[in-house]
């Protein structure tokens, strides 16, 4: 099993290879108090991206025409 929490002391001495190897995202705590969170960026794997964005589009197409001109509607006003 991995960490499961980062002192600000362990992160002071962690390297990034350390860090890219973690698991999964984990606290950062002082005083056992959490601070923050320390999360390992990876390459984003274009075969699930693929995979989440057909979900998106099916769903996308099982939508009323309302709720399609309601969507669009609420994502221009979100651009202004």
């Amino acid at each position: 099993m991995g960490k499961t929490a980062v002192t600000m002391r362990e992160l002071q001495k962690m390297s990034a290879a350390m860090i890219k190897a973690l698991p999964h995202t984990v606290p950062i705590q002082s005083d056992g108090e959490t601070v923050a969170f320390l999360t390992p960026l990876r390459e984003p794997d274009p075969e699930a991206w693929k995979r989440v964005l057909d979900q998106i589009e099916a769903h996308h197409a099982q939508l009323s025409p309302d709720t399609k001109a309601w969507l669009e509607q609420f994502l221009d006003a979100r651009e202004k």
